[in-house]
């Protein structure tokens, strides 16, 4: 079905005849079988970005599309939702936010990888890869002994980041 303005003449009615929106079945030979759903939009005509599947058979079918003001949309057939979802998302009403340059490419010493270690970098002398360090400002109890206590380990802090 196709809904659009007022022919000029009815008797031209057909392909190509101007609309607002194509839906309904579609089958093109024995395996391509799908739902329509087209806006003409500023001239174009806009497809829904993935098919409504349908499956045909020899039997009359009721296929329904409700467009809310909210642009949010949703198809039925037989009453059984097929689909549903937001204008916006579901068809290229508007054109991208950002369009790629064809000329632009990256330099041939690109790299991919996100983080690179630099060739001079090194870690500096006193660096400590342990979450938790001796505790530098720790001092042996007077009343430790080592005989009756056994070898003291300091205690561990943790590592300041």
């Amino acid at each position: 079905i196709k809904i659009g303005p007022q022919p000029d003449d009815q008797k031209k009615f057909g392909d190509p005849t101007p609309y607002y929106i194509m839906f309904g079945p579609d089958q093109c030979g024995y395996s391509a079988k799908r739902t329509h759903l087209i806006f003409s939009y500023k001239g174009k005509n806009l497809l829904r970005k993935t098919d409504l599947p349908w499956e045909a058979d020899k039997f009359s079918h009721l296929f329904r599309l409700v467009v809310q003001p909210d642009n949010t949309y949703e198809v039925f057939l037989d009453g059984e939702s097929k689909g549903k979802g937001n204008l916006k998302d579901d068809w290229d009403f508007l054109p991208p936010k950002k369009i790629n340059d064809p000329n632009e490419k990256k330099p041939d010493d690109w790299v991919d990888e996100k983080k690179i270690d630099g060739p001079e970098d090194k870690k500096p002398d006193d660096w400590v890869e342990e979450k938790r360090i001796v505790d530098k400002d720790a001092k042996k109890p007077d009343e430790w002994e080592d005989e009756e206590d056994g070898e003291r380990e300091p205690p561990m802090e943790d590592h300041p980041d």
